[in-house]
């Protein structure tokens, strides 16, 4: 599918009847570019490839069509525009199909998916053909860790001299942790947050998720209920919660706000969060797109995406980071079944542990600047008609009519909403507590309750915890757990294998002696007697005892307690700096594998599972050895490695080191440590048969053995 060149765009002709509201489209796009060109100091044909790569679905002005398609006859349509021609037709069949045409077979046959798959390979030349910069839609296509403090730390500090950075950073952190579209994060409203607590079990501080209802939305248009939500980040400049409390604060309290009004829901449920010209409006796209290029440009982040670019850079952090690849669907919406979508929550708890900056596993969640409950006169400052509502949502939950002091209806979303704003009060006055010495100038601080001693005496208790953060004692002895248990298993087998050698050697003597008492009972062993009986002139030769028998008496063994440590699995480890430790030093209170290879050989590990495990971090050994021979230090050898690993797993990297070996990378091949070889054939020469060196017949096994 070509572009061709004809005298007047179809889509965008003269407005004859039925077409002006398509002119009438038309215009606002043009005026929508202008706009934006104006803000954005850039040319218009700059800002309509910008809308065209960040907006899905866009469809540019006739007046800037012809630049955008650099006035070349044939030039290739991009998959999007034939998506959105294919997207339309299957959309006029449908309509068609619900008015009873007998016309049932889907047009988006066989024919079609080979006209895309060609279409695809058609692209993919065209783009090598033309140079196109491969690092769009790449792993280069985002910003980098740093770039995300960067970018947090102007929107906030920016705060005091420009107040709209509060819904930016808002806006930001729910496309980064919320994983949402620029368009789910502006339809947003105040009836669809809610707060939802999880047990004790998540750690020591109390665990609390901010929940967001989408209802509406590019794959949600069947108003389906989906949820997802963020909790509290151990850094207070990453925390969404802080963030949304902010916002709210400056809203109501600064910018002069009328606070909700609870009687009747038509009152309060159009409220957005993220407002525009009012607060019943919706943010506009073009001042989203607008404040998100201005931050990105300070920040230095390059990418052809912008709004849509928090979406993707918080998939790929949470995969960097060890969530599995089902989290990450889960918390994207990329799979929806029909149990999420009708019974659960839908909340991914695995991926929020990690984006909060926490590990995976449960157990481990502590702030350190939540350890200190803000007194109930500093928090009753903050928005202090909540206090005014919650007696009549009491009462409406005893049928109470707003003339008795209830409500006239039920409203389960103020109710939450009543209890989300008890909880992020707390979390303002928490967060700001540590950021004050960080952003002195903050509006904040010019305003009740962050100012005066009582506040002072509560930043400075807050501000110690959060300087001194040391996690509490049950927190690390449930995180050595883990190892202490691997090493309390490793010690009970080899006690275990001990016993039984010892028990045996025992069953071995006593069977000796049993057979030498019985072949003595029986009379099987010769006796004979010399001596004298009585007295006379002669002596008189008799038989005296001398026995002589031949008695089976087991072979001489070892000394006991004088054997090798029997270790069933090698230690856990994660990294490699902890493996070579493991080998120079030992880990989990073993010695040193360096040394008990040196002095029993194997017999340290005859079971199956640690020779596995041995034979798979041989390599990695292998590898930092060869780099020390090199001339290289012990640091940068193990640096040298972790930059290879680049985040992955142990295993990954051996596999990796494997194939190099493979290669037969001289180097590092002779400084590999001694083990014995298998299928050692005649005069020493390696057989590469069923039970050769690296397995049957046909190369090394496929079987992946974690480390």
């Amino acid at each position: 599918m070509r572009r061709v060149k004809v005298g007047r765009p179809r889509a965008r002709a003269r407005p004859r009847g039925p077409h002006l509201k398509q002119a009438e489209a038309d215009t606002a796009a043009l005026a929508e570019v202008e706009s934006l060109a104006q803000k954005l100091e850039v040319p218009l044909e700059e800002v309509a490839e910008l809308l065209v790569e960040d907006r899905e679905g866009y469809v540019p002005p006739v007046a800037l069509a012809p630049a955008l398609e650099a006035g070349a006859k044939g030039t290739l349509f991009t998959k999007s525009t034939v998506d959105a021609y294919i997207a339309a037709v299957i959309e006029l069949w449908r309509l068609q199909v619900a008015h009873g045409n007998s016309n049932i077979e889907n047009p988006r046959g066989a024919a079609v998916r080979g006209f895309l798959e060609q279409r695809r390979r058609q692209r993919g030349k065209h783009d090598r053909a033309s140079f196109k910069d491969r690092g769009n839609d790449g792993i280069q296509a985002g910003y980098s860790p740093d770039e995300w403090l960067r970018i947090q730390d102007l929107l906030l500090s920016g705060s005091a001299y420009t107040p709209q950075s509060l819904r930016t950073r808002v806006d930001l952190l729910f496309g980064h942790y919320y994983l949402l579209r620029g368009e789910n994060r502006r339809k947003i409203e105040l009836a669809d947050l809610s707060l939802l607590e999880y047990p004790a079990v998540e750690g020591p501080t109390r665990c609390c998720c901010l929940v967001s209802l989408l209802q509406d939305g590019k794959m949600n248009k069947t108003a389906r209920k989906e949820f997802m939500g963020a909790l509290r980040h151990k850094d207070p400049l990453f925390c969404t919660q802080g963030a949304l409390a902010q916002l709210l604060f400056h809203r109501w309290h600064i910018a002069g706000e009328a606070a909700p009004s609870f009687q009747r829901r038509s009152d309060w449920y159009r409220i957005k969060v993220l407002v525009g010209q009012d607060r019943e409006q919706e943010l506009s796209y073009p001042t989203q797109l607008q404040e998100t290029w201005r931050v990105f440009g300070a920040a230095g982040v390059v990418s052809s995406k912008k709004t849509h670019l928090p979406r993707r850079v918080g998939a790929q952090s949470a995969e960097t980071y060890g969530t599995s690849l089902a989290q990450i669907s889960q918390a994207g919406r990329w799979n929806q079944s029909v149990l999420c979508q009708a019974y659960l929550t839908h909340l991914p708890r695995e991926f929020l542990r990690v984006v909060a900056g926490f590990s995976t596993a449960s157990g481990d969640y502590f702030l350190a600047r939540a350890a200190h409950e803000p007194p109930y006169a500093l928090q009753k400052q903050v928005w202090p008609w909540i206090e005014a509502w919650e007696p009549r949502f009491e009462a409406r939950a005893r049928r109470c009519s707003w003339a008795e002091g209830g409500l006239d209806e039920d409203d389960l979303a103020a109710d939450g909403f009543l209890k989300l704003l008890r909880h992020l009060r707390v979390v303002l006055l928490q967060d700001l507590a540590v950021l004050q010495p960080r952003y002195p100038a903050l509006l904040f601080y010019a305003y009740a309750p962050f100012c005066g001693p009582e506040w002072d005496d509560f930043a400075r208790l807050v501000q110690a915890d959060a300087a001194g953060a040391s996690e509490p004692q049950s927190l690390l002895l449930q995180r050595a757990l883990p190892e202490l248990s691997s090493v309390l298993q490793s010690s009970r087998e080899a006690i275990l294998q001990n016993s039984q050698r010892l028990a045996a050697r025992l069953e071995e003597k006593v069977q000796g002696l049993q057979a030498s008492l019985d072949a003595l009972l029986h009379g099987q062993v010769p006796v004979t007697f010399t001596g004298y009986l009585g007295s006379g002139p002669a002596p008189v030769a008799v038989p005296v005892t001398a026995i002589q028998a031949t008695i089976a008496v087991p072979a001489a063994t070892a000394p006991l307690g004088q054997g090798p440590p029997i270790y069933a699995a090698l230690a856990t480890v994660y990294t490699v700096k902890d493996a070579w430790r493991e080998w120079q030093e030992g880990l989990a209170g073993r010695p040193a594998v360096r040394e008990l290879e040196e002095k029993w050989g194997s017999r340290w590990r005859p079971g199956n599972t640690v020779r596995v495990q041995f034979c798979r971090r041989k390599v990695l050994w292998d590898a930092l050895l060869a780099r020390v021979a090199r001339g290289k230090s012990e640091d940068e050898a193990v640096a040298e490695l972790e930059q290879l690993r680049a985040g992955r797993s142990l295993s990954r990297l051996v596999d990796e080191l494997r194939q190099r070996q493979q290669r037969r990378d001289p180097p590092e091949r002779s400084h590999q440590l001694p083990l014995p070889v298998r299928g050692q054939g005649r005069r020493g020469q390696r057989r590469r048969g069923r039970w050769g060196l690296w397995g049957r017949r046909g190369g090394s096994s496929s079987r992946e053995v974690s480390l």
